[in-house]
């Protein structure tokens, strides 16, 4: 069992597929590049523009491939099942990683959209929990400073055909100078996308990131027809949850209590704030979607705390930035035992699916984590 719970739940997460962001536009680039001319830091899967007149479904695998200092590579695999109507409403999935051969990953999260109401539903399979709400309008955020910002070239190269669709290619090149990131030399990071302007969709994108290996996103079994109606409603036995928006950081798939156990803390960390916080987006207001972390080692245990045998947690408030990176860590709720610096130290650490504006840019929000210490 891991050792950390994030954000407004107390639940123990199980990290593993690297959600994706929805953009709930009703129109979509071939490339997702933010106004500042920066990728995110990961791939997290199929972006469905909520566009009438084109319905199809598909399956969309997801690989990751990286390798050790000693040569070892680990590869990791997935699928989601996703699919648009005509009405322009979508429905986007997110699954664990297949950890055996011939195993089927675990659904932990459906995300709908219905342009017609701007309304949002993500659905919790193992919870049977659907939380609810209508997106509103532009939200206002401010860069946060600091952030470092990469020289980013943008190339055509090519056309080819995929699932017996037209597409065309193009590559994004991020170059961090030295120093940016902590790097003692250049970092480049290359994204290819492969876009098919018949169905505004990207059928492949591949990232390759020194830091993390090779990611592939890739469009397959697509069926150009009109899916289900199910699947853009909320099944039998789910119990809904009308929000002015998400009220937590969305967890890493595996999470399976969606309830708000620290909502006090959770209310003093995302709530109004002064000075260099004012400007920065807040999850669920004016349409701002929740960051969720994709890569989260678990935080480690102090000696005092060891010996004590203690179960608690330390409750953050953390920007998130808009390429996926933990800044401004000050805490809200202490745990003793030294164990407030062991959580930040971790949270440093951590890499976040940014938050989308209304707009399908990621920007930089301001969200409470709780990072949960459990002796096994």
């Amino acid at each position: 069992m891991n050792r950390f719970a994030l954000a407004l739940a107390a639940a123990i997460v199980a990290i593993s597929l690297p959600p994706r962001a929805n953009a709930q536009t009703p129109d979509s680039a071939p490339v997702s590049v933010t106004s500042e001319g920066r990728v995110t830091e990961w791939v997290y899967g199929e972006r469905i523009p909520a566009v009438r007149g084109l319905p199809f479904s598909a399956k969309v695998e997801l690989e990751t491939v990286s390798q050790l200092q000693d040569g070892t590579q680990i590869t990791h695999k997935t699928y989601n099942l996703d699919a648009r109507d005509s009405a322009g409403r979508t429905h986007n999935e997110m699954r664990n990683w297949i950890t055996a051969e011939g195993e089927e990953p675990k659904l932990t999260r459906i995300e709908l959209y219905d342009p017609a109401t701007r309304t949002r539903t993500d659905l919790f399979p193992l919870t049977k929990l659907a939380r609810q709400w209508v997106i509103g309008g532009a939200a206002q955020a401010t860069p946060v400073a600091g952030t470092a910002k990469p020289e980013t070239t943008r190339e055509e190269i090519g056309t080819d055909s995929l699932e017996g669709l037209p597409v065309k290619g193009t590559r994004v090149t991020q170059t961090y100078a030295t120093g940016a990131l902590g790097n003692d030399r250049p970092l480049t990071i290359v994204t290819e996308y492969w876009y098919a302007a018949e169905l505004r969709l990207n059928l492949l994108t591949k990232r390759t990131d020194p830091r993390y290996g090779v990611q592939t996103v890739r469009v397959t079994e697509l069926q150009r027809q009109e899916p289900e109606a199910s699947l853009f409603a909320i099944g039998e036995g789910y119990k809904v949850v009308q929000e002015a928006g998400p009220t937590q950081v969305a967890q890493g798939p595996g999470a399976t209590d969606e309830r708000a156990s620290t909502e006090n803390a959770a209310t003093s960390a995302a709530g109004p704030s002064g000075g260099a916080l004012a400007g920065i987006a807040r999850p669920g207001v004016a349409g701002v979607t929740v960051p969720a972390c994709v890569y989260c080692p678990n935080p480690s245990f102090t000696d005092a705390a060891r010996a004590a045998k203690f179960n608690g947690s330390v409750v953050l408030q953390v920007v998130v930035t808009a390429d996926g990176r933990a800044e401004n860590i000050s805490v809200v709720r202490k745990a003793g035992y030294g164990l407030e610096q062991n959580a930040i130290e971790t949270v440093k650490k951590w890499q976040f699916r940014p938050a989308r504006g209304p707009d399908g840019d990621p920007v930089a929000t301001v969200v409470p984590i709780e990072v949960t210490f459990r002796i096994k």
